[in-house]
């Protein structure tokens, strides 16, 4: 809230289904929200309510506002957007949260504070439907002072507001991070399905027992971050020589199948990797001092 008690106005700039969802969220809590987007539209033709104002330029809407958020396709275009924001941005703090890489998020910061811009990098870690309730979670990267002055914007959209720091790398790192854990089990639940319907198993009757495997893997996170953590892979519950073993027929049965073995074949070779230089009876968690470089001292 500004010093009179009345909400900020908000400019968001950008309007795909990211941006939109974080306008109507904005509106929502109570705030004047003025929008932008590259294609011109109308307010109800974006999906946004129809008191939230729509500007011809980026410029126009950063003008009106007292808070900006920038959600474009990527940094290239958000990089050419700040410089031509610029300008007006005056002392008002600029949310960045297009994608990209870490490398593109200290580069935009980087940017931005050689332009005098007040700037946080963002990361929405949900998908659009959830931006504006109590399970929406987002990141923020910047200096103190500028992610104090976007808590109306936290609070409106809702959920967790996860506040990192002044490093603009972590909110990519740990979005990327997520996705990498996502897209691999999703697809490996996918490569499962198909595995298990070569044998007459339906997607139904097997959805069950992916559920349980899941689950068990849950369970199973916090022993592998301490393995990880102490670097030190001696449980005793996993032993590396039967986990080879098992990929082995994993691999083998879905070549005889039809099916792609990549997934399983990169897990695979990482396996036999450790194989090499780790007795077999060594945790086959230790695939991760492959991934993890040398130990920390």
């Amino acid at each position: 809230m500004n010093t009179n008690g009345i909400p900020p106005v908000i400019a968001v700039l950008g309007l795909g289904p990211m941006g939109a969802a974080i306008a109507r969220a904005s509106a929502a809590a109570g705030h004047q929200v003025v929008a932008w987007n590259r294609t011109r539209r109308t307010a109800p033709e974006l999906g946004l309510p129809g008191d939230v104002a729509v500007a011809d330029t980026p410029v126009e809407a950063v003008a009106a506002a007292g808070i900006v958020i920038v959600c474009v396709r990527d940094h290239a275009a958000s990089g050419a957007l700040l410089a031509e924001i610029a300008p007006a941005a005056g002392d008002r703090v600029v949310l960045n949260v297009s994608s990209g890489t870490p490398e593109d998020t200290v580069a935009s910061a980087r940017d931005a504070a050689g332009r005098g811009i007040r700037y946080v990098t963002g990361a929405v870690m949900v998908p659009t439907p959830l931006v504006g309730t109590a399970d929406c979670a987002v990141l923020y990267a910047g200096a103190s002072e500028d992610r104090g002055a976007l808590a109306p914007v936290m609070a409106a959209l809702g959920g967790t507001s996860d506040v990192l720091g002044d490093d603009h790398a972590v909110p990519a790192a740990l979005d990327l991070a997520i996705l990498d854990l996502s897209f691999v089990g999703i697809y490996t639940h996918l490569h499962a399905t198909a595995l298990a319907g070569t044998f007459g198993i339906d997607p139904g009757r097997f959805l069950p027992y992916a559920r349980s495997a899941v689950a068990t893997v849950g369970e199973s996170l916090a022993d592998l971050t301490d393995a990880v953590v102490r670097r030190r892979y001696d449980s005793g519950q996993a032993r590396l020589d039967m986990c080879l073993a098992f990929l082995d027929r994993i691999v083998q049965t879905s070549r005889d199948a039809g099916i792609d073995p990549a997934a399983a074949a990169l897990v695979r070779d990482a396996s036999a990797r450790a194989m090499a230089r780790w007795p077999g009876g060594t945790d086959w968690d230790v695939v991760a001092e492959d991934l993890l470089g040398a130990p920390r001292t």
